[in-house]
């Protein structure tokens, strides 16, 4: 499908470029050959205008001629006019003239001035006997026309030649163009190619995430189904197995439905409101206080005070809770997780100007792999995946914060994972902040 949509970019584009080439050129080739036609019948203007008609005989007043030359161009131009004739009110040719230097006979110019005269346009084009011809009539005061005929041989030439030039032109123009555009359309198809990419991984992550409840639930309708004598409490076992792993899939449809919201470019529901930063950061602590004592883990707190900042207090407790949570699976045995709340100053984040908060999360224990520190964002990933079950989640919480974080003008961010442990942290416009105040709790 993206080699076929590419193709389709490509040739669409080719096709655009195309038509845009061929009416350029022609648009140009018809300019030029317009020109060329103005200039002769502009030379074969001033021709007649200084012919003197008389019966008999073509008389040119070589003074207004002269006059009348004034560029080099219209020199080499008059040099062109070959042919000079009169004709009476009938159209027969009274006189006519031949220049010294052709071999035109009386047939070709009563010729010449038969399809001259059936025209009914004062001006255009005849060929005859191998003459490429230019004429330009005008009446001669006696009921019939002056008329001059240039060679148009030089015009002609001139024209294919400019038509061959534009072609070539048009060809090796053509050719960086396909060149370009093959260029553009992977660049432009290629962030379609890695969503798709991305989407498709997304579904298949997401259906082998809910093949394991889905199996595990009609494995315990088939344990009830069997034995149909049994009570209610008999079978409480397989109930509240089911019940937990249909929770299981309720909270993974609809993290799938928040992710999959953003990806379609539906505006997800904020309620942006002034929040208290260093409150909401202490609470989800403490919802962790009772779970870090049963593991054995020392839970610290290092919080700015009073910290007020512009956001969803709902999501962005969401995303603080995720931070705590993985760090409370990754945690070494008697580990220690840090939570802290500090100021960092001006022109760090997306808005130059404002202030930020960064909000970290830290855990002592086993380091992300490098080769996989990249991957820590993407949807359904988890470091150690035999452990998945052990630990419960999706993989998709570190994504759904990133999510929430581009809502809210901030940042999510890995800032180191090695022998120290990891750390991730929030990083958020802040409104005002004042006071500071550490605080240390061992569970």
């Amino acid at each position: 499908m993206i080699k076929k949509l590419r193709r389709r970019f490509l040739y669409s584009n080719l096709l655009l470029i195309t038509f845009i080439i061929f009416i350029f050129f022609l648009a140009i080739t018809l300019a030029s050959y317009s020109f060329e036609r103005q200039q002769t019948e502009e030379v074969l203007t001033i021709v007649l205008e200084n012919v003197q008609a008389v019966p008999d005989a073509i008389i040119i007043d070589e003074k207004g001629l002269n006059k009348s030359i004034k560029e080099e161009d219209t020199l080499s131009r008059l040099r062109t006019v070959i042919i000079l004739a009169q004709t009476d009110e009938n159209g027969n040719v009274t006189a006519y003239a031949v220049d010294d230097g052709t071999d035109i006979s009386a047939e070709i110019v009563y010729n010449a001035i038969k399809v001259a005269n059936a025209n009914d346009k004062l001006s255009g084009s005849v060929t005859l006997s191998g003459y490429n011809l230019r004429y330009l009539k005008l009446p001669n005061g006696m009921g019939g026309y002056k008329v001059a005929f240039s060679d148009a041989t030089t015009e002609i030439v001139t024209i294919r030649f400019m038509a061959r030039a534009y072609s070539v032109a048009a060809f090796f123009f053509f050719a960086i163009m396909f060149m370009f555009s093959d260029y553009m359309a992977h660049k432009a198809i290629a962030p379609v190619e890695k969503t798709w990419k991305h989407q498709n991984q997304f579904v298949a992550d997401a259906s082998h995430e809910l093949k394991t409840p889905l199996t595990v639930i009609l494995a315990n309708m088939d344990i009830m189904s069997a034995n149909p004598g049994s009570t209610i409490e008999e079978q409480q076992k397989w109930i509240e197995n089911t019940k937990s792993e249909a929770k299981r899939m309720t909270d993974l449809v609809n993290d799938m439905l928040f992710l999959a919201r953003g990806d379609a470019g539906h505006e997800l529901t904020f309620n942006f409101m002034d929040v208290n930063a260093s409150a909401l950061v202490e609470d989800c602590v403490l919802t962790f206080e009772s779970v870090a004592f049963e593991k054995g883990v020392q839970l610290v707190e290092n919080i700015t005070e009073d910290v007020i900042i512009k956001a969803d207090e709902a999501k962005l407790k969401q995303a603080i809770i995720i931070l705590i949570d993985n760090a409370l699976k990754y945690v070494d045995d008697k580990g220690q997780i840090l939570v802290s709340l500090k100021y960092v100053g001006k022109y760090v984040g997306r808005v130059p100007g404002k202030s930020y908060v960064k909000i970290s999360v830290s855990n002592t224990g086993t380091p992300i792999p490098k080769d996989k520190q990249a991957q820590v964002f993407e949807r359904f990933f988890r470091v150690d995946e035999s452990r998945t079950r052990e630990k419960g989640g999706y993989g998709l919480g570190l994504a759904i914060a990133a999510n929430i974080m581009q809502a809210h003008e901030g940042n999510i961010a890995l800032d180191y994972s090695d022998k120290r442990g990891t750390c991730f942290s929030l990083t958020l416009p802040v409104k005002q902040s004042r006071g500071f105040r550490r605080k240390s709790k061992r569970s």
